[in-house]
């Protein structure tokens, strides 16, 4: 390599460290540091308990599962938090919203989530979701269910994807009515069902902050 391409190289290597992060990556530093440091103080806790009533805990980065013994049952919830924040009032999916009143509230993580309650080689299955506070209407009761079973299942062994499936909506009422007390029996009460959105409110932002440090790291990194 003769002298002048040596040169060329050396200034090339400047360039590089010089242009190594662009504007817009600066910028996205500069915002990710102030959006980060926002988001933390607006953490509900910092620790995430490991039990919530008579449950444990356990989670595998968006999954969580929740598993209990009763009497001869294993009763497990699980869900998975992604795309469960209210996002229909706000971009941002960690901010506050106002309800009709016009009063701040706090988005929330409703993640839609399945109960299993095995029994030796059988397992019946509920398919539940949140009910959304947009779709009450003024005819209705004052009281009404928190979540909803949206399918219900019984399988032998192992999942089997040709099982038959009920839609909740359109099971009997009064069966309904029996399922919805059956879960409640077993602790899946309108209480437990409001704090495990607390839960997943919780951990949603602890997951969001988590991601927007890395990738904080990942365009800060040479």
């Amino acid at each position: 390599m003769n002298q002048t391409n040596l040169g060329n190289v050396g200034f090339t290597q400047c360039m590089n460290l010089h242009d190594l992060h662009t504007k817009g990556d600066q910028e996205l530093l500069s915002f990710l540091a102030e959006e980060i440091a926002t988001e933390k103080k607006a953490q509900r806790t910092v620790k995430l308990p490991t039990t919530l009533d008579d449950f444990k805990i356990t989670v595998d980065q968006s999954d969580v599962t929740l598993t209990k013994k009763f009497n001869k049952e294993e009763i497990t919830v699980s869900l998975n938090v992604n795309h469960s924040v209210d996002a229909d009032a706000s971009d941002d999916p960690n901010a506050t919203q106002k309800n009709e009143q016009g009063e701040v509230t706090e988005m929330r993580s409703r993640p839609s989530f399945d109960v299993d309650i095995k029994k030796g080689t059988q397992t019946l299955n509920f398919s539940c979701s949140f009910v959304r506070e947009d779709t009450t209407t003024d005819s209705q009761e004052e009281y009404h269910d928190v979540f909803v079973i949206e399918e219900m299942s019984l399988t032998e062994g192992d999942d089997d994807e040709k099982i038959y499936v009920v839609a909740g909506d359109i099971l009997d009422g009064y069966l309904y009515d029996l399922f919805m007390n059956m879960l409640e029996e077993r602790g899946i009460t309108i209480e437990f069902v409001d704090k495990l959105s607390d839960y997943c409110t919780s951990y949603e932002h602890q997951l969001y902050v988590t991601l927007l440090q890395k990738l904080e790291g990942f365009v800060g990194s040479k």
